[in-house]
């Protein structure tokens, strides 16, 4: 009984401003558990009438009206809990969603690995759908229910000890039942929640991969793994139900078995003539329904394990550290000069910068430089605040970003990704997705600056085209420039491109450095870029080396230093003057 207490309270906790309306709800659950009793003290009546006395009309009339009385009345307080717990418990649980989802978002980058993807889907689709489909008509079961065994006890107690004893000695092994199914069901729910969480990221895994599994023909090999972690959510949920089931089978067992203990004990005391004859019938009868509350009870404990588990996963969730975010408003961003001090920063156990001193002056070019995994990409990231350094600070305008509000920082920084995402949505909503409030007209301007108005009008419904998931309906070229007219479009004081122009053809490379040559008018730009020929004009050039700053300058003061600069620009030059031969 405790552990189905401690469940209940587990749900409420999270229940938010709904707390009052679903306990309120326990009362109407408690007046219609006591309707649903009425017909069997009715025969409790009939029966001990029917042995003192003759029937009389009046008779029929009482049990008539008690029993349209007791129909009618536990359909209003059925609706009445319905409408405190299951309605107010869909509203809250929306409220959870939404508050899973603003959280999530203020957690670092680290934090979306296909793991914990997969952990956050199994949670919102799965674990929180649970409880409130099943759960929040579970718990008012579950208090109703507990109150009615009290009740009964008091009752017996009150008519005769001797019944009250039996109750209570026979309630206890059913409730030891009930105990032995909540630990097998704790014992295995945890389990198998995992392992629905890793077959769902198993699933997106899968998905995402489609296209290089079939260019390496993989389907068979890919399919094994996924078919694996099948398997294991199979095995999981059967070692579950096995170990459950001889839980119930004992439960069933302890729960019917004093129905019929006390059906003998009240027969047996009824032939020693020492309890009343009329009495005795009824409790006999009214017996079957004494300890149902003990099988709502084990019913409930089933769901409200499985809910618990379920709390457990969206609380963890929940307790993860988020990004902190400054309030105050009154900081604005004015010139966006950006200040590395003394910056280290490392992925889990691997250091990737490692004490960067750097400066970017407002509306200047600066391009990062150096081999893959040299730190360039985390510089980018660390001044969005995708994560948070670990030593020394990052300043803007001689402010620490970790002081700025992120809606007043990202609010001034557009970003241009090499692999462009754009979401399933017409292209006029893709282009502004960072400034939902342009007007037609404004979003036609930045297509025509970002060279790709031609090609929206070209397409069959123009800018109301539905663009496919992740931009699948475009080419690569095509996605960049969308992307980078939704830049254009937000209009933000610092410009950041990640390898924009990688793999890009000539042809499109051509549109997309015009676009660019738009998009950075009168901007901060920072530039990350394999190719030389991106980075010519660039006001300063950073070379990265292990995480460390080792040249820094113009390219031509860094071509005259004859560095590693001058070396990979060589190289660069050598590879593509055999590229044009």
């Amino acid at each position: 009984m405790l552990s189905l207490i401690y469940s209940v309270n587990n749900i409420i906790s999270i229940l938010g401003k709904y707390k009052k309306s679903v306990r309120l709800g326990y009362l109407a659950a408690l007046l219609e558990s006591f309707m649903a009793f009425t017909p069997y003290m009715v025969l409790f009546y009939i029966v001990k009438v029917g042995l003192e006395r003759a029937y009389e009309m009046k008779d029929f009339y009482l049990v008539a009206a008690a029993m349209f009385l007791s129909v009618f009345l536990r359909a209003l307080f059925k609706r009445w809990q319905d409408k405190l717990q299951q309605d107010k418990g869909y509203y809250a649980f929306s409220d959870n969603r939404l508050r899973l989802t603003d959280h999530l978002a203020k957690l670092n980058m680290g934090y979306y690995t296909e793991g914990n993807i997969g952990n956050f889907s199994s949670v919102v689709t799965t674990d929180i759908v649970f409880i409130e489909e099943y759960a929040s008509s579970q718990m008012g079961i579950a208090v109703s229910s507990t109150t009615n065994l009290i009740t009964s006890v008091l009752f017996l107690f009150f008519f005769d000890y001797r019944l009250g004893i039996v109750y209570v000695l026979l309630l206890a092994l059913a409730l030891y039942g009930i105990d032995c199914l909540v630990k097998a069901m704790k014992r295995n729910v945890d389990v198998r929640q995992k392992k629905f969480a890793d077959l769902s990221s198993g699933v997106i895994s899968f998905i995402k991969g489609m296209q290089t599994v079939k260019a390496f023909n993989m389907q068979r090999e890919r399919s094994t793994i996924l078919e694996s972690e099948i398997e294991k959510t199979q095995e999981s949920s059967l070692d579950l139900v096995r170990d459950v089931h001889r839980a119930i089978l004992f439960f069933n067992v302890f729960s019917a078995l004093p129905v019929a203990l006390m059906v003998v004990f009240v027969s047996y005391w009824m032939i020693q003539g020492s309890f009343d004859l009329a009495y005795g019938i009824g409790f006999i009868v009214s017996s079957f329904v004494m300890f149902m509350p003990v099988m709502l009870m084990g019913n409930a404990a089933e769901v409200l394990s499985v809910s618990g588990a379920a709390i457990e996963r969206y609380k963890e969730m929940m307790s993860i550290e988020e990004m902190k975010d400054h309030r105050d408003t009154s900081f604005q961003i004015d010139k966006m000069n950006i200040c590395f001090q003394d910056v280290s920063f490392a992925y889990e156990d691997k250091e990737v910068l490692k004490n960067i001193h750097l400066e970017i002056k407002e509306k200047t070019f600066t391009a990062l430089v150096g081999k893959s995994g040299s730190g360039k990409s985390t510089i980018a990231n660390l001044i969005v605040r995708f994560w948070d350094v670990e030593k020394g600070e990052i300043l803007i305008d001689g402010k620490n970003i970790k002081e700025i509000p992120q809606e007043e920082l990202l609010s001034n920084i557009s970003m241009v990704f090499q692999n462009v995402y754009l979401f399933h949505d017409t292209v006029f909503n893709n282009i502004a997705f960072g400034n939902t409030d342009a007007t037609k007209e404004e979003v036609i301007e930045a297509a025509k600056k970002a060279r790709c108005h031609d090609f929206i009008m070209a397409l069959e419904k123009g800018y109301d085209a539905i663009i496919g998931e992740g931009g699948a309906t475009l080419s690569g070229g095509e996605k960049q420039r969308i992307s980078i007219a939704r830049a254009i479009l937000k209009d933000a004081k610092l410009i950041l491109l990640d390898e924009a122009t990688a793999g890009i053809d000539p042809e499109n490379e051509k549109y997309i450095q015009e676009a660019i040559e738009e998009l950075v008018k009168s901007k901060t730009l920072i530039v990350i870029a394999h190719r030389f020929s991106t980075i010519q004009n660039a006001d300063k050039i950073v070379f990265l080396e292990d995480g460390e700053i080792v040249e820094e300058g113009s390219s031509e003061e860094l071509l005259a230093l004859d560095g590693k600069y001058k070396r990979q620009y060589d190289f660069y030059r050598k590879i593509s003057a055999s590229d044009e031969s």
